[in-house]
């Protein structure tokens, strides 16, 4: 999280003539180390951002194609130098991929090095070990991450990683042939081949759409990285380029790298630049894995046009409408799509690839799979070796640069710390800690040392690493050293010469005896009134020493209880067999994290007492010294004056000699000056001279006899040893404290003590107040990565601070957790007395019944709950606001937060959990299984209703206790949910995805989780998509009828199976949120339907258009009744008999939803009329002025989206007259229709039980309100004229069905009868739409007259 980036030293200021603004080798030094610091905390950012489809591509979980599946057999055979050492050291880039890959084929350095041969198949342990790192960090990421992993397999097939290069064509046939043949092989007409080219080409188009779709969801992501990746190359290219310069004299005053090292500053500096550099590789190694970095960089030069830098271009931007093209023609130049350059700027974008591609080229190292590091597996944090002399050689540094960068970091001190740790011989290791990082890291790019010189060895293992093996690399990443240098020779002798088993053990022995005496030193200085300012100023060294010690301790012990080497981790980490509050300091001397919380904690406690103690010391240092001089001049003049004999009740003779020397005496004491402009030492001096003065005159023996005298002059002594202990602090104690108590390598190692620490809450929530201490230690350390920044001013000082700051307060909400973890968990046992529990007491009750709904037994629970509740609460609440960072941290904001989190937790599991449905997947379910279904469903809305309500009055109830506003907490958390999961639930409808990082009501502080989908509804993403499926299949037209008049559906026996009340049950179980929601859903249902059906209309009936044409031209004009009518209708009915199925179904589809709208708005309405009567009134009177307003549209999108929210919330408008879309005419539609009409009319017919059409047969999936309502909505995405040509369509086939009634009246009575039949049903469909489109009845009758409708219903 933080940096254990080196702080320049207390010498360091703004005046430094290295760092002047004039002087170009400092800064242009200083701004490459800035940038370093910049690029390492976008690798990390980067690291938590990784697209899962990347991840499940590298990790060979979703089909992604593999080098060692495609290329292996036929790359080893072909190159005859496979087995061939590569004496580049790191493998070919692009211009080199037709060479030896390094992954196959690794050569060994010495006959004693052990070296891991793996190939890229290997590389899936990799992101295994990663996926289960990103999972272990946070319980509520596991499900979002599994349900993420499962959404991401669709997109692995075309994420290739570097072995694409060798041949792009074949990879793209490959995989398209692929997965075109796995879908050949379900096609039950495999011999076909008319059919089989079908399959292929439909497979092809889908494949296309999901790179498209692919694409345009990550293309910004992937840009992304690829500048992360550019900016990595260019800082090394810098740099090289600047030790060019300064070799060549460009910098006149330096002109080699040995006279910028003779600077404090260059040589921090340059120190620095090679050290970051080193740490860059490591990092992005660790971070981000071999295996991803290829296959993104891959995705960007086939999906972002990938010229060569970060700012290619944007084919898949540019063409959004037409679905991108197939892989292949996007993806066959290595150039991607920057077309149109010229041959120098092509050539450049050619050489930056290779050169990117051979940087970040996969080593194929994955982390060991076994080890006693209980912490290995479950951070990132610790390093794990990955051939890093290879890894560095891939672009490596001038050799001559290394050995003085080395040279230097082994002599000298470069950072001149020996203020905060003077003792040379127990505090060497740890002052010099941060050049031992940095020698560990810069070692690699000589391996020659590490190998062979044994001397240089022993001298580096002596002076840095003699008592310690685990060294902090950076952010908290650390290292072991036994298992780092296993494969050097050197390095390794040298390291056994001080880790032998006896040092080990001793090593141990002296912490765990430095603990339990830091543990006893700060029990007694934290107790209550010892540090008063005069003790401090008295005690300071000690308390500076108790502090050196117990960071000293607390460092060995964090850092060696993560060594991965089982032997020493058995001894570090030893248990005792009994728990203690202090160490065991014998036998086993056994030291468990609770001894490392605890030293932790009280230190961090004394830390911030002595920080603000000093800090105010500081800032009265001058009255202190003005306050102290004059009492002890004042106490000068009292002896004076006592001994000239007068004062009353003084038994003293006069003595003019005491008199005129305690008289001068106060005189001298007043002539010292605070701000005289001396030296302090001077100052200290003279004070020292005037204490000595003081205690030689108690030899008199006139003074010497009288108590009184004797205790002024003490009293007097002990202030001016105030004045010159005042007078000696300075600024640089705070700097002194603040680098004693640098914890910046333990920032991540605190993520395993998080558990302890909520067991000491939980026991006692007092132990919340030692918190703020511990979390102020933490935010000293974020002064790392930034110092270089500030120094520069450059504007990634807010960017980088903003996420190191965001890290440390993601962590302190996680350490606070427990407290409203235990809160909301007793908030639980509330509600469950609220809902299970607690009679409701009525309006009315008879007095002697009224003792039965005291409940004496519960409200007692209840207040013992809220009491317990309040404890935890307060602990917290004591907590002064603090800023980390930049960022404020107020207790009573976390606490908030925390309950905010707890409840989205529960209510989402809650709403998961309940809201599944027994509905079957396909159509096999009957009328018995849909009634029992169906009740089922209802009972599971029903307790969810409680479980909610109870929860809601829970809140309310402890609201007071944790000062939260309980109502408006559970309101905004409730629709949040419910919207998150509208959004995501729509996700599926459309091509750019809104993703967790871009929604609005996903948060980071309090996310909202997410989870598997269930098998019985794979298609649906979340409860809201169920609830909508359920509803969809409750009302299946194959089973149920609508009823407009009794607003519900009905089986065949009138048997309602949703209807008002169902509404009503779903209200209540998710409230008008979740009523708009499926509302929405409903409404991107609608949306889906009619664009399937437009794309229907011009893939499949434009082909029909010239029969359309014709039958328009036959029927035209529609007021006059065409001869041979019946034979047209027949033949068109025919020709068009493939296209009425699909319509059928788009139409019923539509309609069902709408009615489902109807009824959801009518709900909203009702009960905004009760609950809501102003703000009904108030949208109502807003909506119709903005109606009656000559430009409605006007105003901001914004606004008028919230207030179309707010017209819908309080059930305002009819959502028949929704407008979808904006298309194209659609030329024939009305003639389609008609077609339509006369094809399904015959199924249907008129029930007079429930005022309206239903099927003739049971099970044909036909009603006739929801068909009426598609059609309707259909026709109104288009102009009015289309439901004109409608009307007079069918009003041309009502008079040609009376006509053809009155001439076969006589001849067949079967014949007349169904016509008669279909004649009624014609009419009340035309009447329905009429209705139900607000089509007034003026308009139906100029083409059906009131007489003909009055006729037929005498038939």
């Amino acid at each position: 999280m933080t940096s254990s980036s080196p702080k320049p030293s207390n010498n360091n200021n703004r005046n430094s003539p290295f760092l002047a603004p004039e002087n170009l080798c400092g800064q242009t030094l200083l701004q490459l180390v800035g940038e370093g610091h910049s690029i390492l905390a976008s690798i990390k950012i980067l690291s938590e951002r990784i697209p899962p489809a990347f991840l499940v591509a590298a990790g060979g979980g979703g089909g992604g194609v593999s080098y060692s599946s495609l290329e292996d057999a036929k790359y080893k055979s072909s190159d005859p130098n496979n087995n061939n050492s590569n004496n580049s050291g790191g493998g070919g880039g692009f211009l080199n991929f037709f060479g030896r890959d390094d992954r196959q084929q690794r050569s060994t350095k010495s006959t004693s090095t052990t070296t891991t041969t793996t190939t890229s198949s290997s590389s899936s342990e990799i992101i295994t070990a990663t996926i289960e790192d990103n999972e272990t960090t946070n319980n509520n990421k596991n499900n979002s991450s599994s349900c993420d992993m499962e959404d991401a397999k669709k997109y692995t097939p075309f994420l290739f990683d570097f072995a694409y290069l060798h041949n792009p064509e074949e990879f793209e046939a490959n995989y398209l042939m692929t997965s075109s043949s796995t879908n050949l092989t379900t096609n039950d007409d495999n011999n076909n081949n008319n059919n089989n080219s079908v399959v292929v080409s439909k497979v092809q188009e889908d494949i296309t759409n999901l790179e498209h779709e692919f694409a345009i969801n990550h293309h910004s992501i992937i840009q992304e990285y690829y500048t992360l990746f550019t900016s990595i190359y260019n800082y090394q290219h810098e740099l090289h380029r600047f030790i060019t310069e300064l070799t060549k004299g460009y910098y006149i005053q330096y002109n080699t790298i040995e006279s910028v090292l003779l600077e404090d500053d260059g040589r921090e500096l340059l120190c620095e630049g090679v050290w970051l550099y080193g740490v860059i590789l490591i990092m992005v190694e660790r971070y981000l894995p071999g295996p991803v970095r290829e296959r993104l960089i891959i995705a960007y030069f086939r999906f972002c046009g990938g010229g060569g830098g970060a700012g290619g271009g944007n084919n898949y931007n540019n063409n959004n409408n037409n679905g991108g093209g197939s892989g292949t023609t996007t993806t066959t130049t290595s150039g991607g799509g920057g077309g149109g350059g010229d041959i120098s700027s092509s050539f450049h974008d050619i050489m930056m690839m290779d050169s990117i591609c051979k940087l970040f080229k996969g080593t194929g190292i994955h982390p060991p799979q076994s080890t006693t590091s209980a912490s290995f597996n479950t951070h990132r944090s610790h390093k794990y070796p990955m051939m890093e002399e290879e890894l560095f050689a891939r672009f490596p540094l001038p050799m001559e640069l290394i050995r003085n960068v080395i040279g230097c970091l082994i002599s000298d001190d470069i950072y001149r710390q020996s203020s905060a740790f003077p003792n040379t011989v127990d505090q060497r290791s740890i002052r010099l800690s941060k050049q031992a990082s940095m020698l560990y890291v810069v070692l690699f790019f000589d391996p020659v040392v590490l190998r062979e010189e044994d001397a240089r060895l022993r001298e580096i293992v002596d002076k840095f690493f003699y008592d310690n093996w685990v060294v902090h690399v950076y952010a908290g990443m650390t290292a072991d050293l036994s298992i780092e240098w296993k494969r050097f020779p050197s390095a390794k002798a040298a390291l056994d010469n001080v880790l032998k088993m006896d040092n080990v053990k001793k090593m141990h022995i002296q912490n765990a005896k430095l603990i339990g005496q830091c543990m006893a030193e700060l029990r007694a200085y934290l107790t209550m009134g010892i540090l008063t300012d005069s003790f401090v100023l008295d005690n300071r060294h000690d308390l500076l020493n108790c502090l050196r010690k117990c960071n000293i301790a607390v460092r060995w012990r964090i850092l060696h209880r993560r060594t991965t080497n089982a032997v020493y981790h058995g001894i570090v980490c030893a248990t005792a067999s009994e728990v203690t509050a202090d160490p065991k300091l014998e036998g086993d001397f056994a030291v468990n994290d609770t001894h490392v919380v605890s030293l932790l904690l009280l230190s961090s406690q004394l830390e911030m007492q002595l920080k603000h103690i000093f800090t105010q010391l500081l800032e009265k240092k001058e009255s202190i010294w003005m306050n102290c001089r004059a009492k002890a001049s004042g106490m000068m003049e009292d002896l004076a004056h006592y001994f000239k004999g007068d004062v009353t009740l003084a038994r003293v003779s006069r003595h003019d000699g005491l008199i005129d020397w305690f008289t001068s005496m106060a005189s001298e004491i007043r002539d010292l000056a605070y701000d005289s402009g001396d030296h302090f030492t001077v100052t200290g001096r003279k004070i020292q001279l005037c204490v000595q003065a003081l205690e030689d005159v108690e030899q008199y023996d006139l003074v010497d006899r009288d108590i009184q005298v004797k205790t002024l002059l003490q009293e007097s002594r002990e202030l001016l040893l105030q004045m010159a202990r005042a007078v000696g602090i300075n600024e640089s104690i705070g700097e002194d404290i603040k680098f004693i108590s640098d914890i910046s390598y333990g920032v991540e190692s605190m993520k395993s003590y998080v558990k302890i620490i909520h067991s000491r809450i939980s026991k006692d929530p007092s132990n919340v107040n030692l918190l703020q201490g511990f979390f102020l230690k933490l935010s000293s350390s974020l002064d790392g990565p930034v110092v270089r920044l500030k120094q520069l001013k450059s504007p990634e000082v807010e960017r980088v601070t903003g996420y190191y700051s965001s890290q440390l307060v993601a962590f302190v909400r996680n350490v606070l957790e427990i407290v409203p973890v235990s809160v909301f968990g007793i908030l639980v046992q509330i509600s469950d007395i609220f809902e299970r529990r607690l009679q409701r007491l009525p309006t009315k009750v008879q007095g002697d019944k009224l003792g039965a709904y005291a409940q004496l037994g519960e409200r007692y629970k209840l207040s013992m709950m809220a009491h317990e509740i309040s404890i935890f609460a307060d602990g917290v609440l004591s907590m002064d606001t603090s800023i980390i960072g930049g960022i404020e941290i107020n207790p009573r904001k976390l606490l908030n937060e925390g309950l905010r989190k707890e409840m989205v937790q529960h209510v989402s599991e809650l709403m998961n959990t309940l809201i599944q449905f027994d509905f079957a997947t396909d159509s096999s379910e009957t009328v018995a299984s849909m009634t029992k279904h169906q009740a089922a469903a209802m009972r599971s809305l029903a307790s969810l209703s409680r479980r909610l309500e109870g929860f809601q009055s829970a809140l309310e109830c402890i609201e007071d206790y944790v000062s939260i506003h309980g109502l408006k907490m559970w309101h905004e958390e409730f629709s949040r949910i419910i919207n998150y999961n509208v959004e995501q639930e729509v996700n599926k409808y459309l091509l750019k995805k809104v993703l967790d990082a871009n929604s609005v009501f996903q948060s980071d502080i309090v996310p909202i989780p997410r989870f598997p989908r269930t098998q019985n509804e794979p298609t649906c993403i979340n409860f809201m998509g169920r609830m909508v499926s359920m509803l969809i299949k409750m009302t299946d037209t194959q089973y149920t009828t609508f009823s407009l008049e009794k607003s519900g559906w009905f089986m065949g026996d009138g048997t309602e199976v949703c209807g008002l009340k169902t509404v009503s049950l779903l209200r209540q179980a998710v409230g008008v949120y979740g009523l708009t929601g499926i509302d929405r859903l409903l409404c991107y249902r609608i949306l889906h339907e009619l664009h399937r059906f437009v794309k229907f209309f011009r893939t499949n009936v434009t082909k029909q258009g010239v029969l359309l044409e014709q039958l328009r031209d036959e029927l035209y004009p529609e007021w006059k009744t065409p001869g041979k009518a019946v034979s047209i209708y027949a033949s068109g009915s025919k020709k068009a008999e493939m296209l009425m199925l699909p319509m059928l179904t788009c139409f019923r589809r539509i309609g069902q939803a709408q009615m489902l709208r109807r009824m959801i708005r009518f709900e909203l309405g009702r009960c905004s009329r009760i609950d809501a009567k102003m703000l009904l009134q108030s949208v109502s009177t807003l909506n119709e002025s903005i109606l009656s307003s000559e430009n409605p549209l006007d105003g901001s999108p914004a606004g008028m989206k919230k207030f179309c929210d707010m017209s819908l919330a309080v059930g305002i408008g009819d959502p028949l007259q929704t407008v979808f879309m904006a298309t194209d005419p659609l030329e024939g539609l009305p003639v389609l229709l008609l077609l339509f009409v006369i094809t399904y009319v015959p199924k249907l017919s008129y029930n007079a039980m429930f005022g309206s059409l239903s099927k003739t047969k049971s099970g044909y999936p036909i009603d006739g309100w929801p068909l009426i309502a598609g059609i309707s909505t259909l026709l109104k995405q288009f102009h009015p004229s289309y439901s004109k040509s409608f009307l007079a369509y069918i009003g041309q086939f009502v008079r040609v069905s009376i006509t053809t009634y009155f001439e076969r009246k006589q001849v067949k009575k079967e014949v007349v009868s169904r016509l008669t039949e279909d004649l009624r049903s014609t009419l009340v469909l035309v009447n329905q739409f009429c209705d139900i489109s607000s089509i007034p009845q003026s308009a139906l009758q100029e083409h059906i007259p009131q007489y003909i409708m009055e006729m037929c219903s005498n038939m």
